[in-house]
């Protein structure tokens, strides 16, 4: 399955409703406002190493529900990251996708 579309699978489940629900209620704040000591409600729950950056599937699924790799941030915080990233860009998405298949070719050829 293609990454994007199992980042949406994964992310559109009840495990992960669950998931979130119970980070945010364990992170009510957003975390990087915080560590600045301001007060700002989260209401997103960021993956902060990339869902899609695994290279299989279970790295994928290891990645989306692991409490670790889970931050809670306000919404613009979240804007934010993404932004200076570029992760949700068309150019980084067909980077990430031109790596997972020159590995999934190179393990065929070993």
């Amino acid at each position: 399955m293609a990454h994007g579309k199992l980042y949406n699978k994964l992310i559109n489940c009840k495990r992960w409703r669950e998931l979130r629900a119970r980070k945010l209620y364990a992170n009510p704040l957003c975390e990087l406002h915080k560590k600045e000591g301001k007060i700002v409600a989260a209401s997103v729950v960021h993956h902060i190493i990339e869902v899609e950056s695994g290279v299989a599937e279970d790295d994928c699924i290891r990645l989306a529900y692991s409490w670790n790799n889970l931050q809670s941030l306000c919404r613009d915080c979240h804007a934010r990251i993404h932004q200076e990233r570029k992760s949700h860009s068309k150019q980084v998405h067909n980077e990430r996708e031109k790596t997972r298949l020159q590995q999934w070719i190179d393990n065929l050829n070993q």
